[in-house]
């Protein structure tokens, strides 16, 4: 009985390594070469003009969400990469969009008292804002404290030393 189960083993591991061989003839038309190029473009901005793109800016209409934030009578709803969508939300049954914070490269937030914690592509920033969200004031800004932001498709950004990824796009 041992004998007959191992012959079983080596049958079935034969027909499941045969599958693995490769034809050895030199066709190489049917090769499909890998791609090791991404197939998006990346957006980047100078260290200057980045560190200067934090705003408020009146309403704009929301393309894509994110996470959703509840602080006081008020829901900020993250746009990936773009910034947050601020509505009042005093009267649930129909929030008014009032604000966008533009925070290129933002994908998280916290809050703490009137500060908004903010991830700015790379960087980590401190806000404070008043009871409206009429001005926000960046507060601190610690540098590179997040990987520089990866293609869709996993390819680093082919960028200069004094420039910093906001977001991609696709190059089709």
């Amino acid at each position: 009985m041992k004998k007959k189960t191992h012959l079983i083993v080596l049958f079935v591991f034969t027909i499941l390594f045969t599958s693995c061989i490769w034809d050895a003839t030199d066709d190489t038309d049917d090769i499909i070469d890998p791609p090791f190029q991404s197939a998006y473009e990346a957006i980047s901005l100078t260290r200057e003009a980045f560190e200067t793109s934090t705003e408020v800016i009146g309403t704009k209409t929301l393309l894509e969400t994110g996470k959703i934030y509840v602080k006081d009578q008020y829901l900020l709803i993250n746009e990936p990469n773009k910034g947050f969508h601020i509505y009042d939300n005093s009267n649930p049954a129909n929030p008014v969009n009032i604000k966008f914070l533009k925070v290129l490269g933002s994908t998280d937030i916290t809050i703490k008292e009137n500060v908004l914690y903010i991830n700015n592509a790379v960087d980590l920033i401190a806000l404070t804002y008043n009871s409206d969200f009429s001005d926000v004031q960046i507060t601190k800004r610690i540098r590179d404290v997040f990987p520089v932001m990866l293609s869709p498709d996993r390819f680093y950004p082919n960028i200069g030393n004094d420039e910093v990824v906001v977001d991609w796009t696709l190059t089709n």
